[in-house]
């Protein structure tokens, strides 16, 4: 069982900083601010997003300048909390509820696209956390078991 993170003034810090990237990144992403998004990518950063591996900043503004202009996004997160913290290294667990809404379908109303478990590894810059490695998996239903 995972014991939980010391609460000292250092951790929650941490924590809030951590918080305000992944709630930046979402909020840039519906709002189409793809080059704000992107720029919270480390430099290196890895974002394995609908299984394709982006690398870096630059691949993934080049994905979220692919997204259709016509459609609209909405990334509600929650259960968001601070699993890891080690030095300049922090790792951010929580439930991404995606929603979209096209124009010409179903008369733009929203419909959900996906539940998913979501953990965020992030990296202090120096110049702020940035996201060093983001990934995913559908939490309902359920992804299939491997055999």
């Amino acid at each position: 069982m995972r014991t939980p993170l010391e609460h000292s003034t250092h951790t929650l810090q941490v924590q809030a900083a951590c918080v305000a990237v992944v709630l930046d990144f979402f909020h840039a992403l519906d709002t189409r601010r793809h080059e704000d998004a992107a720029a919270l990518m480390a430099q290196d950063g890895v974002w394995l997003r609908q299984g394709k591996r982006l690398c870096g900043p630059q691949e993934v503004l080049a994905a979220l300048n692919a997204r259709a202009p016509e459609r609209t996004t909405c990334h509600v997160i929650t259960n968001l909390r601070l699993t890891a913290l080690e030095g300049t290294h922090a790792t951010l667990a929580y439930f991404l509820t995606a929603y979209e809404s096209v124009p010409h379908e179903q008369g733009g109303a929203p419909r959900l696209v996906a539940i998913r478990d979501c953990q965020d590894a992030l990296v202090d810059t120096g110049a702020g956390w940035r996201l060093a490695d983001k990934r995913s998996r559908r939490h309902l239903p359920p992804e299939p078991k491997p055999e």
